[in-house]
């Protein structure tokens, strides 16, 4: 089964069982795996393409997304006319992207061994291990950014390993394209610039020249999203990371951290909403068999420049993990932020199988593969390791107790805002009016003349304190876990 064509119509098959996702009935399209804060990016692309401006609601202008992929979704938003065509046609773009990012890596690890034979096995194995990967799926298929971030940072390396000095403008436009995806990954042009301008050879000329043209042209691919952060909100952030900040020393979130970074180092091992501790005993034993592995396999790697890439990306993320842990509360989405560090598994283990154990490789691969074909068959019912999304009951209370032309607030307004029109986030990822009222929302709503809140109990309890009757807001109905509230007395 090592043979590579076999790898390779494996990978194929199941590239094209992803596709499926779009093909799904339309009550299945709007459950998982697209996330609560996807739901922002895609209200956001939807109101762009119908004409409201960078906008949630339609009035409220908004810098809470990431920019790039959000654009693309704009398309898919402007060339089709109804919402179930839309989201299908969303689909299709996430695949589309996922597949490129299963061919770049392909190809990386390809490289990335020095046997010619071995390379050939590795290729269609990385392709395969990274359409396979259990946590690809629940971060590909959100609505977010993160399956083309990780597609543009592949792209960087592939740049980088063919000699990007030879052609620094386009090094600078995929630097520039990256931090669109993501603007984090600012850090890494910082970091991959002052590398490369210290690193010995060439000349000191060449290398300002070279460095020069990549971070100039990075920073005026990225800038216009810098200057509409800065010109229409007072700074370059965007209000989803000041909704997110909480500067503490907070043991739980290192040790949040620590289990992030152990899952982006064997994505092919995650159980979602229902990780418990044999699955991070079970990851813990893959991480040290790599570890073996990486050591008996040390010498049929090839060394530069990949190697060195590797190294750059470890570089800027130890400072994010670093700040991310330092800075962001919202610890259950460090395993989002720090996915790029799961480009190196995918390019060297596959590399190192391929090289030393081709047959366990390949049984791994389709192991893996099998898999993903299990989660993806479950999608098609809205099951799955990922669980079914909560906030359709939020969407259903508000469907029963509230009037169409009434506004409702909702600190997670994603998939309600949505589904219905009039919704105003209150926590302030996508709404950054909110962020001035933080710890005064029941004042903001009185101000906005907003009658109607519900979420959960935590963020009821944030924003309209433990006895919401003391503020005004009466308890009208729950559902699960959600709670809707009416303001009273006015």
């Amino acid at each position: 089964m090592a043979h590579p064509l076999r790898i390779a119509g494996a990978a194929l098959a199941l590239a094209f069982f992803y596709l499926g996702l779009a093909l799904r009935p339309f009550d299945a399209l709007l459950a998982m795996p697209i996330a609560e804060d996807g739901w922002y990016a895609l209200t956001v692309a939807r109101n762009v393409a119908d004409g409201n401006g960078i906008t949630i609601d339609g009035t409220v202008w908004t810098n809470g997304f990431q920019p790039l992929f959000t654009a693309l979704q704009v398309l898919c938003f402007w060339l089709v006319p109804t919402p179930e065509s839309e989201l299908r046609l969303f689909y299709g773009l996430a695949w589309l992207v996922h597949c490129a990012g299963a061919l770049l890596v392909a190809s990386l690890a390809r490289d990335a061994v020095r046997d010619r034979t071995s390379g050939a096995l590795a290729a269609p194995l990385a392709a395969l291990l990274y359409l396979a990967a259990i946590k690809n799926f629940n971060d590909f298929y959100t609505g977010l950014e993160t399956g083309l971030q990780l597609a543009l940072y592949a792209l960087v390396w592939r740049l980088y390993a063919n000699d990007w000095r030879a052609r620094p403008a386009l090094m600078g436009l995929a630097l520039g394209a990256l931090v669109l995806a993501r603007i984090d990954a600012a850090v890494f042009v910082a970091v991959f610039c002052a590398a490369e301008f210290l690193r010995g050879s060439p000349s000191w000329a060449v290398r300002f020249r070279t460095c020069f043209v990549a971070g100039a042209l990075a920073v005026l691919v990225s800038g216009p999203w810098w200057l509409y952060n800065t010109l229409l909100f007072g700074h370059p952030m965007p209000s989803s990371g000041f909704a997110q900040q909480d500067a503490v020393f907070d043991v739980e979130r290192i040790w949040t951290a620590l289990w992030a970074l152990r899952v982006v180092a064997m994505p092919w091992l995650f159980a979602g909403a229902h990780e418990a501790l044999w699955t991070d005993l079970a990851r813990v034993a893959a991480l040290v068999g790599v570890g073996a592995l990486v050591w008996r396999t040390r010498g049929l790697v090839r060394p530069s420049p990949l190697l060195r890439f590797a190294g750059l990306l470890l570089l800027c993320y130890a400072g994010l993990v670093v700040y991310y842990t330092r800075t962001f509360f919202a610890d259950w989405f460090y395993i989002r932020y720090f996915a790029p560090l799961s480009l190196i598994a995918f390019v060297y283990l596959p590399a190192l199988l391929a090289a030393r154990l081709p047959r366990a490789g390949a049984a791994i691969g389709i192991a893996a593969a099998l898999g993903a074909a299990v989660l993806l068959a479950g999608a098609w019912q809205s099951l799955g390791l990922f669980g079914a999304s909560a906030h359709h009951r939020q969407a259903a209370l508000v469907a029963e107790h509230v009037p169409p032309e009434d506004v409702v607030a909702a600190g997670q307004s994603g998939t309600l805002g949505f589904l219905r029109d009039r919704v105003v986030n209150v926590d302030g990822k996508v709404n950054p009016e909110a962020l001035k009222w933080r710890g005064r929302i029941p004042d903001y709503l009185d101000a906005r003349g907003i009658r109607w809140f519900v979420d959960s109990d935590w963020y009821v309890e944030i924003n309209l304190g433990l006895d919401p009757a003391a503020v005004g807001w009466q308890l009208v109905a729950e559902n699960g876990d959600f709670y809707l509230y009416r303001r009273v007395g006015r």
